[in-house]
């Protein structure tokens, strides 16, 4: 298995990287905090220059745009902290549906075409995704919380109980479909919360650990991004500012602990770019892959609050000031590293496989 980059792939991280650094500056998140029309203008761009056809399977198969290319793109959009919903649509909503069938082609091209998908796996009370809906004579009811994206999304993505077993169910915001606007850490990516009672545009038998293993790949790639930003930003000021006539990255106190947030980064990247590459394999088993992908998106959770939380320390009192862009990321990775299951919970869950052979 080869988890390294192919030059068709550092091409396209490359191009996607200079785009957003051209069209996405740390300011467009700053203003999408409080202009929740902002980030329209962007998602244009996104998709006209086909970035959400990654949420597409060519063939009917899986293997056209690999996890390993999501993963890229996603990672160069945490870093950029770009306020659109890129993760909820093509690693979220279209991370389920990829593993869903032919029955959903039509719902994955409309997400490749840029239509907006979020993707409601958390119950309400659980640390964890889970099933929050039931289908039952043709209708899907139930409740879900902390919904990425929903207040941009015109599909949602939800997994429901059914008499023969779990189901993706693809649902339009409309009608029976009751979404709750909710206090936020990161503005620029809002959540909410939402009530379902209405009958689905499309259902689809799933495997809940490999419906589950892409979205939680994607938040990871995602989180690898901010966290390298962060620290990228804080080792350059500790280069720049100066006390008692030297820089401040020569002090131990900051040059250790952005040691330790480079450890944590690499390890957090490795494990997401092996996760994606396993689950791209048809030889992985649904246990392995679900297992790769949460210890990936535990291990990018760790790495983005770490590092970003350094990166306000490094600032100093700079780094408290609203002016100042390092509280961006540091709410872009907390609200992240709740996404799909906090780290504790994660590594509880795959320690449970580990214990009982399961992973």
């Amino acid at each position: 298995m080869d988890v390294g980059l192919n030059s068709g792939q550092l091409a396209l991280r490359d191009s996607v990287r200079d785009v957003l650094r051209a069209e996405c500056p740390p300011g467009v998140a700053r203003h999408a905090m409080t202009d929740p029309e902002r980030w329209r203008t962007l998602w244009k761009t996104v998709v006209d220059l086909g970035w959400a056809e990654l949420a597409v399977p060519a063939d009917g198969g899986d293997g056209s745009f690999g996890r390993v290319d999501l993963a890229v793109v996603l990672e160069e959009c945490g870093a950029a902290i770009a306020p659109v919903p890129l993760l909820s649509s093509i690693g979220l909503a279209g991370g389920v549906l990829r593993v869903a069938g032919p029955a959903v082609d039509e719902v994955l091209e409309a997400i490749g075409g840029g239509v907006v998908a979020a993707l409601a796996a958390h119950p309400p009370g659980c640390r964890l995704p889970g099933v929050p809906m039931t289908l039952q004579n043709g209708r899907l009811h139930g409740r879900a919380v902390a919904v990425t994206g929903l207040p941009r999304a015109e599909l949602i993505v939800t997994l429901a109980s059914s008499a023969d077993g779990p189901v993706a169910a693809v649902v339009r915001v409309g009608d029976g479909v009751s979404v709750q606007a909710v206090e936020c850490t990161d503005p620029a990516q809002p959540v909410a919360d939402v009530e379902i009672d209405t009958a689905p545009v499309v259902t689809a038998p799933v495997d809940m650990e490999s419906a589950l293993a892409t979205p939680l790949l994607a938040v990871a790639a995602d989180l690898v991004g901010v966290a390298d930003a962060a620290l990228a930003r804080s080792i350059e000021h500790a280069k720049a500012r100066q006390q008692f006539g030297k820089p401040i990255g020569a002090f131990q106190g900051i040059k250790h602990a952005l040691a330790d947030n480079y450890v944590a980064v690499e390890r957090a990247r490795s494990l997401t770019y092996a996760a994606a590459a396993r689950i791209d394999d048809p030889a992985t088993s649904p246990s392995a892959g679900w297992t790769a992908a949460a210890l990936a998106k535990a291990a990018a959770a760790e790495a983005a609050v770490g590092c970003a939380r350094t990166g306000v320390q490094v600032h100093g009192a700079l780094g408290q000031t609203w002016e100042h862009d390092m509280h961006l990321y540091l709410r872009h990775a907390w609200q992240g590293a709740s996404t799909l299951g906090d780290s504790r919970a994660l590594y509880h869950a795959v320690g449970r496989r580990v214990a009982g052979g399961a992973a």
